[in-house]
């Protein structure tokens, strides 16, 4: 009993585990989406590509025994997750109350259920938990330190490379602190830090074929999307003629559904082959054109990263909780248990306009660092403000998932607000 009460980190950190672990049994092999049955496939034929990035790509294929076991591969970056959380929280919050907000984080879906989804948002939040604790323990310290380096910072760096935003949000952080830190040892340890990134990143692309790298593939998709969303309203037609000549036509590019989620326009994988090179200047074109038409679209389309309600409560997708795609060689260990405990998770979903307003929570972020000027909540506020505008322009669908560290940074502090009122009024009455 004492055991299960003990405050310490390392007791939490078996705790928190334990929970993870419990989650992971409960759903065995956990939940997959159309994307996790995507990276399956490449991780068994071997046909890999950078669409989910290829360190992803690559870790799946191996971690799970070339696709044959990919429990093993949610079980694994589900405890990371756990592990980050409980330090990263460790790390940040009041003494009394690490223990008890980490461990009921822990026990939501918010983190137990989300971490055993096949997808690559679970390492790369892992990745800026660990980053982001590296930067608040070495302010606390007031040093950067070498040993700290190799315990966070660097698993952090491996583990941020997992999605295409993840160097560049670190980037933003890196570039921040040292505005307000000379310190050349620092500046060392962090260009480390970007290097391994890069050299993970390259390394991996290398290990794929040339006619598999989708990079740009994914840094354009967006731009396809707003321009057959621009398509396909009054204001909208001509310009594809205009601008992308001999690329098809208005009402071949024309996609209502792209205006909000996936484009069904007519066009082919030819045709976005020949416009992918013309993709950037078409968007500055449009940009001219109808400025206020590429803000309204963002907006509505991420609603759920405005911190403001302007068009009411998002519920954009959150916690994915089935198996998706039948008869592909992944169900249920224990299914009736598994359809029981699952209506613990469907009560997040079914609150997701506030427990996956990521919005709200950067907002909350920041009036938690107005109110208490701490510097280590500041550098939250910058992980998430970057991971949020990043996402508010780059990302071609709504997906709470995408944003992950601020649900969870956001309601860890809500939470640790929460017991601090909680014992104030408990000394008062008792």
């Amino acid at each position: 009993m004492k055991w299960l009460l003990n405050p310490s980190l390392s007791a939490s950190l078996i705790r928190n585990s334990l929970v993870q672990f419990i989650w992971w049994v409960i759903f065995y092999p956990g939940f997959y989406s159309t994307d996790s049955f995507a990276v399956l496939s490449m991780a068994k034929t071997g046909d890999l590509n950078s669409l989910w990035s290829s360190p992803w790509a690559i870790v799946v294929r191996h971690l799970s025994l070339h696709g044959s076991y990919p429990g093993l591969v949610t079980l694994f970056f589900s405890i990371i997750l756990s592990v980050s959380m409980t330090v990263f929280f460790y790390s940040l919050l009041p003494q009394k109350n690490r223990a008890l907000v980490s461990a009921i984080l822990q026990i939501t879906p918010l983190v137990g259920a989300m971490g055993i989804t096949l997808w690559h948002d679970i390492p790369m939040t892992s990745g800026l938990l660990l980053v982001t604790t590296y930067v608040i323990r070495s302010n606390k310290l007031n040093r950067f330190s070498f040993n700290e380096a190799t315990k966070y910072l660097f698993p952090g760096m491996v583990l941020i490379t997992f999605r295409g935003n993840g160097l560049p949000t670190i980037l933003m952080l890196f570039a921040f602190i040292l505005l307000f830190n000379s310190k050349r040892q620092g500046k060392r340890i962090l260009a480390a830090g970007v290097l391994l990134s890069v050299f993970v990143i390259l390394f991996s692309n290398s290990l794929l074929p040339d006619s598999k790298s989708r990079d740009f593939e994914l840094a354009t998709g967006w731009i396809a999307l707003d321009i057959s969303c621009y398509a396909s309203t009054p204001a909208g037609q001509g310009f594809v003629e205009r601008e992308l000549r001999r690329i098809n036509s208005t009402a071949k590019w024309s996609s209502k559904s792209a205006c909000n989620w996936f484009s069904d326009s007519e066009l082919t994988t030819s045709d976005m082959d020949q416009v992918r090179g013309q993709l950037p200047r078409t968007l500055f074109k449009l940009l001219q054109e109808d400025p206020k038409f590429l803000l309204l679209t963002h907006l509505k389309r991420h609603e759920y990263l405005v911190p403001l309600p302007i068009f009411g409560l998002a519920k954009p997708p959150f916690i994915h909780s089935t198996i998706e795609l039948p008869n592909m060689g992944v169900a249920w260990a224990f299914p009736t248990l598994a359809e029981k405990a699952r209506v613990f998770v469907r009560v997040w979903n079914f609150g997701s306009f506030i427990f996956a307003y990521a919005g709200f929570w950067l907002l909350f972020i920041a009036c938690a660092w107005f109110f208490n000027r701490r510097n280590e909540i500041l550098y939250v506020l910058v992980v998430s403000f970057t991971l949020n505008f990043s996402l508010f322009i780059f990302a071609g669908i709504s997906d709470a998932r995408y944003a992950l560290f601020t649900l969870l940074t956001g309601q860890g502090f809500a939470l640790s607000y929460l017991v601090s009122r909680l014992r104030v009024h408990a000394r008062e009455y008792l």
